[in-house]
């Protein structure tokens, strides 16, 4: 039966790989946008159309409000957005086509990297090892969230340049693996992976094309870093998280913990967050040593396996498991926090790494007579079991609370995950809840957002001091013009007219375009008797945009009035 199965063509090999696809990840198709959804596509207004491409390419991913302009953020991922505009442009906001289409390039990529594989493994053995890499529920983020769009589009484009290297041995072949791999890196910069990888198999594999290789690559290595540079900047980080705060002693104290989650969450896919935020600053046995240990371990038996198959198996295959051992290490090494990046952990950053693990279990099963039966009634039910596991993922996918509290559970550090809990248990009414959850995620870090709900929350309960204070936290982890207004508003009920007066004088240094802040601080100005001051701020108000008629007419001239503020439920009177 087996030597039936290997003369599988692709064709049938494809269409296998497809359906099963689809039929594991259709519970996640009518999910809903959520999170970055919201600043990435729904209110990007740049994206809403093509013909502002240019933007695309000359800023982040993030939209702030600021109309037709650069969007923000650190993280350079302008093929992304060319992206999801495109989409947007033909479709709408329509999440169901935005979920279609990224799983179609998932499956699209799991045919190639069958394709790939079958220059090392039988037909069979790879098709079962691209299974396993399609329906692996590490992977299923990659699939389900539309925010992780920019990491099927890396390696799409990735795993494209590396068949095309494979399949076509002539130098001018090079160019169109260079296009793939500058647009791999136009998704996200990881794909740095793919042409280290590309180098490694053309020195072990291929040498004769090496160094025209290089010489191909130097143009759009240096225009990706021209646009890179011009857009973001080449240093991009953010304290964003816990470990960004670390130094790089406490990350690499972290580091062991992160390798031996990889691990873990290959073997054992059962617990899945959209994010991890754990850290170990400081030395300790279970924490830092013992997983040091696991991890060494781990390493250790491959290493043997290795020497073992130097041995026993022919030259080329023993270069082969070097190879995929060195793209599962290269994969997991840009991860484990030498550089810190905005999440300890996250199962969408062990995509790339996962071909290098399967790829040396390949190689290992193919020098390792198994028996036939054996291997395919394991291999049918590991995927089955996978491919279910996958599929109920999906269903989490469906509701954003259910997400949202799978995340705690699975990732009990996630105080991104408490936050989104506070804001819908506030949307809700519930406030007291809301104010419970969000106290947590401040307790685990504290952020501006953090800090800024709280603020929104305490006003819903009516504890304006409590408001004041976390509105006045938030501004140590950042400066947004809503803080400001917000604490202006609230200054009219209780403010000092000293400290505030330097408050906001500083925040129009910031903002001084923001027709509110110059409105509210002309009210707070006429409250304490300094009318002068306040026609003054509600003239320039007046000149920056539309104010009220009635606010303005009674501070020219001067006179008391009551003023209501329905998000507070008060009304003060003014003079």
């Amino acid at each position: 039966m087996l030597a039936k199965l290997n003369k599988l063509n692709s064709k049938w090999a494809t269409l296998i790989i497809t359906i099963i696809g689809l039929a594991v990840y259709f519970t996640g198709l009518t999910s809903p946008f959520r999170d970055d959804d919201m600043t990435q596509i729904v209110n990007n207004l740049p994206i809403h159309s093509l013909a502002n491409i240019r933007l695309f390419f000359e800023g982040g991913t993030v939209y702030l409000g600021k109309g037709i302009a650069p969007l923000a953020g650190v993280y350079y991922r302008p093929l992304q957005t060319v992206y999801f505009s495109t989409l947007y442009t033909i479709f709408g906001t329509h999440s169901l086509v935005f979920h279609l289409f990224q799983l179609l390039i998932y499956i699209a990529s799991a045919v190639m990297l069958y394709l790939v594989f079958k220059y090392s493994f039988k037909p069979v053995l790879a098709l079962v090892l691209t299974l396993i890499f399609l329906v692996h529920p590490i992977n299923s983020q990659v699939a389900f969230a539309i925010w992780s769009s920019q990491e099927v589009l890396f390696f799409f484009f990735g795993i494209l340049a590396f068949l095309l290297l494979l399949r076509y041995k002539s130098i001018r072949s090079l160019i169109p693996v260079a296009i793939c791999l500058f647009l791999s890196l136009l998704a996200k910069e990881t794909a740095v992976a793919f042409i280290i990888m590309a180098l490694l198999y053309l020195f072990w594999f291929n040498r004769d094309r090496l160094f025209a290789f290089l010489g191909i690559m130097v143009m759009p290595v240096c225009l990706y870093l021209v646009l890179r540079i011009y857009a973001v900047g080449l240093n991009t980080h953010e304290y964003v998280a816990p470990i960004s705060n670390l130094n790089l002693v406490g990350r690499l104290y972290t580091a062991p913990s992160i390798m031996l989650f990889y691990m873990s969450k290959f073997i054992f896919p059962w617990k899945l967050a959209t994010a991890y935020y754990w850290v170990y600053p400081s030395f300790s046995f279970r924490h830092v040593l013992l997983p040091f240990l696991i991890d060494l371990a781990v390493v250790g038996v491959f290493v043997y396996i290795g020497f073992a198959l130097r041995k026993r198996a022919k030259k080329a295959n023993f270069y082969t498991y070097l190879f995929f051992a060195a793209w599962a290490a290269i994969g997991i090494l840009l991860h484990l926090q030498i550089i810190p990046i905005d999440m300890t952990a996250s199962e969408t950053w062990f995509y790339f790494s996962m071909v290098g693990v399967l790829g040396m279990v390949g190689v290992i099963l193919g020098a390792y007579k198994v028996r036939p039966k054996w291997f395919l009634t394991i291999a049918v039910i590991l995927i089955c079991l996978l491919g279910v596991r996958t599929a109920i993922r999906g269903l989490d996918w469906s509701n954003p609370n259910t997400l949202t509290y799978k995340n705690i559970t699975a990732s009990p550090e996630d105080f991104v995950a408490y936050n989104d809990i506070a804001n819908s248990l506030n949307n809700q009414g519930h406030y007291q809840k809301a104010k419970a959850y969000e106290l947590d995620s401040i307790n685990i870090y504290p952020t501006y957002f953090g800090y800024y709900n709280l603020g929104v929350i305490q006003v819903e309960l009516r504890n304006f001091p409590d408001a004041i204070n976390a509105y006045n936290n938030a501004l140590k982890y950042g400066n947004d013009v809503i803080i400001y207004e917000n604490l202006a508003e609230l200054s009219i009920l209780y403010g000092n007219p000293t400290s505030d007066g330097q408050l906001f004088t500083n925040a129009l240094g910031r903002f001084p375009q923001d027709v509110k802040l110059w409105t509210y601080l002309a009210i707070i100005e006429d409250k304490y008797n300094a009318n002068a001051k306040a026609q003054t701020y509600i003239t320039k108000a007046a000149s920056l945009g539309p104010v009220s008629q009635f606010i303005y007419n009674k501070i020219i001239s001067n006179q008391p009035f009551t003023l209501s503020l329905p998000d507070l439920g008060k009304r003060v009177q003014i003079q």
